[in-house]
């Protein structure tokens, strides 16, 4: 075999052993600790379901009008929610639905919130958001179909919706040092005038869900229970007067 043959052997390999190494890596993602998603599961007020890949939360005790799609970070399972969600749910009576990404990445279907849209005609009122690189999908979802409200979970839109009559909500924790904070100031300037931005002190990337092992975070000042508890605090409000001015 000529030399330049080897070279073209060695590249391919080498591309197909990173393709590999790729696929595996975005195949392994973070799930909430057994304990905080059997919480959740045995909780008498919450109902917990998986169809078709979608990880359902919706109150038992109330008919739910109100929808909220939320794209998981990337490497982060739906499972790994659930803790955060459960006490939105329970405050509003919404329905929060976490689908499965492909190879655990939101960017791979942005318009997965489509389908449970079209399949959930009882939902009257619906928001989409998303943690991490998962706000970015919900971004540009938002940029092409019309929803109540976006809500983003550490996270930035890199599409311009200045102008699009969408309420925004954008919530960062202080302990966060895996957001690219450059990047989160400059697209401000990419969300309507009416967006409400909020900040928790103590909070990290990876208490937007419950779940461990985040590269590039930082230890926080505040434990998994709390920074959940303070997180409803400013969602539950939020969602509440949105849905009523809906």
């Amino acid at each position: 075999m000529s030399r330049w043959k080897r070279a073209v052997v060695v590249v391919v390999v080498v591309f197909l052993v990173a393709i590999g190494g790729a696929v595996v890596y975005f195949s392994l993602p973070f799930h909430g600790p057994s304990s905080s998603v059997q919480a959740v599961v045995d909780d008498p007020q919450v109902s917990v379901e998986t169809t078709d890949g979608v990880h359902v939360l919706s109150p038992t005790n109330a008919d739910s009008t109100v929808g909220l799609v939320f794209y998981p970070g990337g490497r982060v399972a739906p499972d790994a929610y659930y803790s955060t969600f459960a006490p939105v749910v329970k405050q509003t009576n919404a329905t929060v639905f976490i689908p499965a990404m492909p190879l655990n990445t939101a960017l791979l279907d942005t318009d997965a919130a489509a389908k449970i849209q079209r399949q959930n005609p009882a939902i009257q009122t619906w928001f989409v958001g998303g943690h991490s690189l998962g706000g970015v999908a919900a971004c540009q979802y938002i940029s092409s179909h019309e929803v109540q409200g976006l809500v983003l979970f550490a996270s930035y839109c890199n599409v311009d919706l200045s102008t699009e009559s969408v309420a925004v909500l954008s919530v960062t924790g202080s302990a966060d040092t895996v957001l690219n904070r450059e990047n989160y100031r400059a697209a401000q300037s990419r969300l309507p005038p009416t967006a409400t931005s909020y900040e928790i002190q103590g909070m990290n990337h990876s208490q937007f869900g419950s779940y461990q092992g985040q590269r590039g975070d930082s230890p926080a000042s505040i434990s998994y229970d709390e920074a959940h508890r303070r997180l409803a605090e400013v969602v539950v409000p939020w969602m509440g007067g949105e849905s009523v001015g809906a």
